[in-house]
């Protein structure tokens, strides 16, 4: 997945990839930790640019992946496909000056470039990068998905449980009957 410079021409150029998940390590990581499992092979297509000294990598990137449904529990595969532009440069600005003549010092990431050495790019951080920013924060197996019983584990997906619920007394409760003066 590595590109050399030298090979991009001038109108750009097109590259895609479709590899296993575990070529990618943090990929790995998370489904031998058991966060995770990738059923499909990672797969990306790019468009590479040259522009003076950066390089433009615009795309996406997409695989399913399974995962415990934040609410049920229950196995699910889930899609995803992530689109990204990203801008690759050797050399990166140390400070910048602003208009009032104070410097401020910016990181590449605030800039938003990637830096690189040497004569070639490695895409695999890229599509694995984008690949975990993907991931949803709280997966659920349908928008609607009900949950667990709280007090017994059952499924309510499946239907009632069978503890019954509980009446939980409200201290507020009163003034839902209190008949109030009409004014």
């Amino acid at each position: 997945m590595k590109i050399q410079i030298q090979h991009i021409p001038a109108e750009g150029m097109d590259v895609a990839y479709r590899k296993p998940f575990d070529v990618f390590p943090v990929l790995k990581e998370l489904a031998d930790e058991g966060q995770y499992a990738f059923p499909a092979p990672v797969e990306a297509q790019m468009r590479l640019v040259l522009e003076r000294d950066l390089i433009t990598v615009e795309g996406f990137v997409q695989t399913t992946v399974q995962q415990a449904c934040s609410r049920c529990l229950e196995l699910f595969d889930q899609p995803i496909r992530q689109r990204f532009t990203l801008r690759y440069s050797r050399e990166i600005p140390v400070d910048v000056t602003p208009g009032d003549g104070e410097e401020v010092a910016l990181t590449a990431e605030q800039i938003g470039l990637v830096y690189f050495k040497g004569e070639h790019i490695d895409l695999r951080d890229t599509m694995q990068e984008q690949v975990v920013l993907a991931l949803p924060f709280k997966p659920l197996c349908r928008d609607d998905c009900k949950g667990l019983c709280a007090r017994c584990g059952a499924d309510f997906n499946r239907g009632p449980c069978g503890c019954g619920a509980e009446v939980i007394e409200n201290p507020f409760a009163v003034l839902r009957d209190r008949s109030w003066p009409k004014s």
